[in-house]
């Protein structure tokens, strides 16, 4: 418990217990391979109840698109362990090889590098089980976004998007039928799509480390993001690209957000229930997973432009919605945008630690921005969004 924990120079209070957290997650990195960034800068001081990760990231080109990503207000990442990373995918494509996910693509997934992505966004633990987990959540639901909604190159169908989706969420959530013909029906079926059984698979790993509450709490927040993906669809099916205010509203579900629900299931721990509800706690996940969803439209606007998928994101429909917009000053806006969820974020941070006496929220928190370090460090480097052989 970490309440009434002491620093070195005697401070106590809910400050020092969040820089405490901090240290303790640093504390886990390897000398070696830690670094601050790319660069080797180190993250900034800790400072007491203050969220202390948080710089302008330098920006950088997309010379494919002719456009510059401005500099980002975003954490830095907490830990960068690439041998880490590395045992982490490989596991994961042999996870993946043995259940029937992503068949005849295994070169492929391995360059998508999730196992990386595990290891950046979850600094609290250098468990590789706890790890693969989280990388198999990656895995199982970017499948669903390759698979079914986006590459059409890959079997995507807008007009069977909706029925996919629904067993889909029957893969991850027990159906009980109780007439055997029909349910060996449905369980073969489940076992004949590759997707369903990643996302069956996923949550049985789910189940092996979460309780009850937090086994819930991961489906819910996946099968909630498949309600936008119907949306997307439509879009398609029609043409067009819809304003920006009606994106905003509906990639909130289908952001990053199921990823952050694992986020103590991870580490080892629960927040407990009656406080992961509160409204409070809720719109930090929310502007955690906003904030990762757009960084993600900004580094991705070259793949979505790649044959067979046209999928467009908020640089792109802000550009179409406002005449006369650049994709340039669209670039510049989406990061201001990017950028106000994550001190928006900061600020809930600073007045949930405050008011809510709860060190395992405060882990959380310290978690959701280690995700966004992590992420955005993932995102601007190798893997599922800079190269054209790991689509």
């Amino acid at each position: 418990m970490l309440v009434n924990s002491r620093m070195p120079d005697g401070s106590t209070g809910l400050g020092t217990s969040a820089a405490r957290i901090i240290q303790e997650l640093r504390a886990r990195r390897s000398p070696r391979t830690d670094v601050g960034t790319p660069t080797g800068k180190q993250c900034p001081r800790d400072e007491p109840g203050h969220q202390p990760t948080s710089a302008s990231r330098s920006g950088t080109g997309d010379s494919s698109l002719g456009v510059r990503i401005p500099r980002l207000h975003c954490p830095e990442p907490f830990r960068i362990n690439e041998s880490l990373g590395r045992e982490v995918n490989d596991r994961l494509v042999s996870w993946a090889e043995r259940i029937g996910i992503y068949p005849g693509q295994l070169d492929e997934l391995r360059a998508k590098n999730y196992g990386r992505f595990a290891m950046l966004i979850h600094p609290d633990t250098d468990d590789l089980d706890r790890l693969l987990l989280a990388a198999q959540g990656l895995t199982a639901e970017f499948a669903v976004d390759d698979q079914y909604c986006d590459d059409e190159r890959t079997g995507s169908d807008p007009s069977e998007l909706g029925c996919r989706l629904a067993l889909a969420q029957s893969a991850m959530d027990p159906v009980y039928i109780l007439d055997k013909k029909y349910d060996a029906q449905l369980q073969e079926a489940m076992k004949a799509d590759p997707v369903r059984v990643g996302l069956t698979a996923y949550m049985d790993r789910v189940a092996e480390y979460g309780t009850p509450a937090q086994v819930d709490r991961a489906r819910l927040g996946t099968v909630t993001m498949f309600i936008p993906m119907n949306w997307e669809a439509g879009w398609r099916v029609k043409g067009g690209l819809p304003p920006v205010w009606e994106y905003l509203a509906t990639r909130q579900a289908n952001s990053f957000g199921p990823c952050l629900t694992i986020i103590d299931v991870v580490g080892g721990y629960e927040v407990p229930g009656p406080v992961y509800s509160l409204p409070a706690v809720r719109r930090a996940t929310m502007l955690a997973g906003n904030a990762s969803i757009i960084l993600n439209d900004i580094y991705s606007m070259a793949k979505e432009r790649e044959p067979g998928i046209g999928d467009g994101g908020l640089p792109d429909i802000i550009a179409a919605d406002e005449e006369g917009c650049s994709l340039q000053e669209a670039v510049d806006r989406t990061a201001v945008i990017h950028d106000d969820y994550v001190r928006a974020l900061e600020v809930a941070q600073r007045e949930l630690m405050a008011t809510v006496p709860s060190p395992e929220l405060w882990r959380y928190l310290q978690g959701l921005f280690g995700w966004l370090g992590g992420s955005h460090e993932f995102h601007r480097g190798i893997g599922r969004y800079n190269s054209a052989d790991a689509r």
